[in-house]
């Protein structure tokens, strides 16, 4: 009983990992040569106030580890040709 009840709970949290994942890597399928340098991508959002605590490649995406304007932690991908954000985990 509890196993079937463990894996009612734990499905719509995984369906959110996967899903938010797929979108990461429909929305970043740039060839690497347009890419731009993570370091662009950091000074814009330092500009917006953000502290950064780690980037790094998640399927083609730059996914962003820090702390915005606001004091909250946020974890952003986002596309590496135009430095928009295309997801996020929540």
């Amino acid at each position: 009983m509890r196993t079937k009840l463990l894996a009612i709970a734990i499905l719509p949290i995984a369906g959110m990992i996967v899903q938010s994942r797929a979108l990461a890597e429909d929305r970043c399928q740039v060839p690497q040569d347009q890419w731009q340098p993570q370091s662009k991508l950091e000074a814009k959002l330092v500009e917006q106030g953000w502290a950064i605590k780690r980037i790094k490649l998640d399927d083609g995406c730059y996914e962003v580890y820090a702390t915005d304007a606001e004091g909250k932690r946020q974890e952003v991908y986002f596309n590496p040709q135009s430095l928009e954000p295309v997801g996020k985990d929540e």
